[in-house]
């Protein structure tokens, strides 16, 4: 399976992108594995906060910065509860406020990178359909896939 990771950086900041690149990769052909696509395709934007407070505002109606946002192609999302996925699928896209992500790296005394890590994961388990405000069972299960990642594809601890 080819994962295509599209990357826009809209900041001055420094992406490494085949980091992030291989965070994506890693879990969706794991979280993919089985199925008969051949190629799946994600795109990441990386904002300012003043974007992504606008972002959030208009989609969540929560007028606050975040660190990430996911938009999920629902048709994907479809396809993927009925166990059937075309051979070329479009995920869908997150977009990241890396300077919030360095805000919280900060307050939780970790490094930068081990919190985009982090984003990066929950983002990209959003996109296939976990939702940690779907309840209990459901934030507890997204919380074990986000800790199992955060330890294989990257070297850091789990959070």
């Amino acid at each position: 399976m080819n994962i295509v990771t599209e990357i826009a950086n809209k900041t001055a900041a420094r992406i490494d992108k085949n980091f992030i690149k291989k965070i994506v990769a890693a879990v969706l052909s794991e979280e993919l594995a089985g199925f008969a696509a051949k190629e799946i395709e994600v795109s990441i934007a990386f904002v300012g906060s003043a974007k992504m407070k606008s972002l959030n505002k208009a989609f969540r109606k929560i007028d606050a910065a975040t660190d990430i946002l996911s938009f999920c192609e629902e048709e994907f999302l479809g396809r993927l509860k009925k166990g059937i996925l075309n051979e070329s699928e479009f995920l869908g896209e997150l977009v990241i406020d890396i300077g919030q992500v360095k805000k919280d790296a900060l307050a939780a005394n970790i490094a930068a990178q081990e919190e985009l890590s982090w984003v990066v994961i929950h983002g990209a388990l959003h996109l296939l359909g976990y939702d940690h405000e779907n309840g209990e069972s459901a934030a507890a299960k997204m919380r074990q896939k986000e800790g199992y990642y955060l330890k294989t594809c990257n070297p850091f601890k789990s959070k």
